[in-house]
């Protein structure tokens, strides 16, 4: 085991407000940690599981954040072009139960069988 010097026990009691045996037994885990006995400071398995459901825990809580959705416009008013013609069909029983989605999807039914569109706009390639 390392010698300490005065210093290093006195400035370790000061740091952890402890007695000397404390400041001694402090600095003997550090120094066996630093130089070689990686084992004494790993967690625990129990410590472990711990850490795991504590960090998924806060993960779950950054993705419970509602997030504004952007509108995009142009698609917006092509999209209710469609629509409105979806709903022409609808109303003259060619299509029925039609529903949409944001600016994204419209679902609809024909002749006792289930279809959608999705509307998608395609983003210009990068140069």
């Amino acid at each position: 085991m390392k010698q300490f010097t005065e210093q290093e026990i006195k400035k370790q009691m000061d740091a952890n407000h402890c007695t000397r045996e404390e400041a001694l037994d402090i600095l003997a885990w550090d120094y066996d940690i630093d130089h070689g006995d990686k084992e004494k400071g790993a967690p625990t398995e129990e410590q472990k599981k711990l850490i795991k459901k504590l960090t998924r825990g806060e993960r779950k809580a950054t993705g419970t954040v509602k997030r504004e959705r952007k509108v995009d416009e142009n698609k917006k008013r092509v999209f209710d072009w469609v629509r409105v013609m979806f709903e022409g069909m609808e109303q003259n029983g060619e299509i029925e139960n039609m529903t949409c989605k944001n600016e994204a999807e419209i679902s609809f039914m024909h002749a006792g069988e289930e279809f959608s569109i999705k509307f998608t706009k395609h983003r210009k390639p990068k140069a």
